[in-house]
């Protein structure tokens, strides 16, 4: 963890919540937030923003 944040690849991510690599992108296609260090760099996720917005937006 960093400064209090799990930061996790989707191949972790998918892992902790027990969805598959399609689900994911279903997710992110409907506002899962990510980041990005650059345009061609790979997503990485804030495991607490993830967290906050399954518990608010996704239906």
């Amino acid at each position: 963890m960093i400064f209090g944040n799990e930061i996790l690849n989707a191949k972790q991510l998918v892992q902790k919540l027990g969805i598959s690599r399609n689900y994911l992108l279903k997710m992110v296609n409907n506002g899962l937030p990510y980041h990005q260090l650059g345009k061609e760099s790979r997503k990485y996720y804030i495991f607490d923003e993830v967290k906050d917005w399954l518990k608010k937006d996704w239906k």
